[in-house]
């Protein structure tokens, strides 16, 4: 019988399945997409009370949100602020925190494919389809993003390589950029909408957990992730994903698969 609950990562994304999920207030650096695996709707609470109730959203970074999705079957696919994909439902979110959608725009083959990530009967490389299918639908025939500037690459680089240490001095990272720090903080949060405090902190949380998926202990995937301790990543993981991280060591409680790309570049 398949492990209820699924965590598929891959380097510029990850899909976390589950059949229910109810989690207190969350934020998270990456752009989620969210969708009922059966069309049945779940129910969103932004920070201000505002009640949602979506068979799909699409939810910008960093925003506060409560999330109930009562048996209805989740698909929560999170996709990395370094990627172009990121770019782009950024473009599609125009500004707003929340943009319900309805399920129903993904068409019957989506949808029969959702019921099916849901029963965990697909394979890592359908779901990984699958979550390129759900973009392209939500972003529709807008124009694809410009390339990211090959001096933000650099440091995005560097920032994931050296996540593990914790902090990453300012001024290294503008002569990586050939950039004055002013230059580069600005920079980089007009390309990736972030500060590079806050993509850190997510690159150090997902070395962490390509750490946990791999049997570490929650001490060592902490060190290894650039925590100070496991208290420290625990409340991270919290603020995060609504979840402690020892919920990815619980034998049985969640199957982590992880490609082989995504490990090079978030696990050493």
């Amino acid at each position: 019988m398949p492990t209820p609950n699924q965590l598929h990562l891959w380097d510029d994304r990850f899909f976390y399945i589950t059949p229910a999920i109810q989690s207190g207030l969350t934020a998270r650096s990456s752009a989620t997409l969210l969708a009922c695996g059966d069309g049945r709707p779940f129910t969103l609470v932004t920070h201000g009370g505002e009640v949602l109730r979506c068979t799909a959203a699409l939810v910008a970074p960093h925003v506060p949100r409560r999330l109930d999705a009562d048996g209805c079957g989740l698909l929560s696919l999170n996709i990395d602020p370094a990627s172009a994909v990121f770019r782009g439902l950024s473009d599609r979110l125009g500004g707003a925190g929340i943009l319900p959608l309805d399920a129903r725009c993904f068409g019957p083959r989506l949808r029969e494919a959702f019921e099916g990530a849901v029963h965990g009967q697909l394979p890592a490389e359908a779901l990984r389809a699958l979550s390129v299918d759900m973009v392209h639908t939500v972003c529709g025939q807008r124009p694809g993003p410009a390339p990211m500037d090959p001096r933000v690459v650099r440091v995005l680089s560097r920032l994931q390589a050296r996540a593990a240490e914790g902090a990453v001095p300012l001024q290294e990272l503008a002569a990586c950029a050939q950039l004055s720090p002013d230059r580069l903080t600005h920079l980089f949060r007009e390309q990736t909408g972030l500060s590079i405090k806050r993509y850190l902190l997510w690159a150090k949380i997902r070395r962490a957990v390509h750490m946990l998926a791999t049997a570490r202990p929650l001490t060592d995937a902490a060190l290894a992730g650039g925590f100070a301790d496991s208290a420290h990543m625990s409340h991270a993981f919290q603020r995060c994903f609504g979840l402690p991280p020892s919920f990815l060591a619980r034998a049985g409680q969640v199957s982590v698969v992880v490609d082989a790309h995504a490990q090079r570049v978030w696990h050493g």
